[in-house]
Order: structure tokens, then sequence, then C-alpha cells
């Protein structure tokens, strides 16, 4: 009986240590004015045991003058074929062009245990597995390159 009390106790132990399996959670966001647009940028990325597993990007853009607003088709229609849906491969985006309210939205959402090396290499993330960086050392790249990271 002693034992199974000192085993569940070192269980217990052992998970709040690793936290559970040892996962992380690094949200980083950017937010700048380019040519007119407004670009809300947030990108979260899950580690397990220091190695990313998951990232979720989504880009907010808005219109920040009249002549984005008046010439919002053109705008939309770039985005349309620049961020084609899509969910395969441990991939999935999603686009809303909310012309109204001239904004637009793109949310990627990537499995990197799922997505193959062709799906990461459409959205620019082709090595990302392979990588070496750490949850502290992609944190300090991210804010090196003007994101504000928690």
């Amino acid at each position: 009986m002693r034992g199974v009390k000192l085993f569940a106790c070192l269980a217990v132990g052992i998970l709040f240590l690793t936290g559970c399996g040892g996962e992380r959670t690094l949200t980083c966001t950017n937010s700048e004015e380019q040519n007119g647009i407004n670009i809300d940028q947030k990108i979260t990325m899950t580690f397990k045991e220091d190695k990313v597993t998951d990232v979720k990007m989504s880009i907010d853009s808005k219109a920040a003058s009249e002549v984005f607003e008046n010439n919002w088709d053109v705008f939309a229609a770039m985005m349309d074929q620049q961020f084609e849906e899509k969910n395969e491969d441990g991939v999935s985006l999603k686009t809303n062009n909310d012309a109204d309210n001239h904004t637009y939205r793109v949310d990627l959402t990537v499995d990197l245990e799922k997505a193959t090396d062709d799906a990461l290499a459409e959205y620019g993330l082709d090595g990302i597995t392979d990588a070496n960086a750490t949850y502290e050392d992609t944190k300090k790249d991210a804010e090196d390159a003007g994101y504000t990271c928690k």
C-alpha cells in the first residue's frame, strides 16, 4: 500500500514538473500599416518537448485609406488568388472577405505531425520540423522581427 502512495505522489509530481507532457504555447502578435492597409498578425505555436508541433496564424487586413476602400474588390480578388482555401495534408487555410467593413481575414492552421513536406513548402514552412529551434530561440527570433510574444 505504501508503494502505491509513493508511486501516486511521484506521478503527480512529474506531471507538475513537466507540465503534462512538456507542452508550451507561444503567441506572437504584430500590427503595422502598409500602403493604406492595417495588418494585424497573430501566430500561436505549440511546442511539445521544445519542438514545434502546431502553428496557427491569423492575418487581418483592413483598409486604412479611402483609396483602398474604393478599390476593395481588386484587393480582395488579389488576396483570394494568393490564399486559396484548403483543408488537407495537415493544413487548413480559410479566408473571410467582409467587403462591407473592408476587412479580409486569413486563418492558417498547420499540424506539423500530419503535414506533408509539399504542404509545408507551399506556405514557406519547409524545414520547420527539422529545425532545432527551441521555444526560447523561436521567441527571440520573433521578437527580433518586430513581434510581441507571450
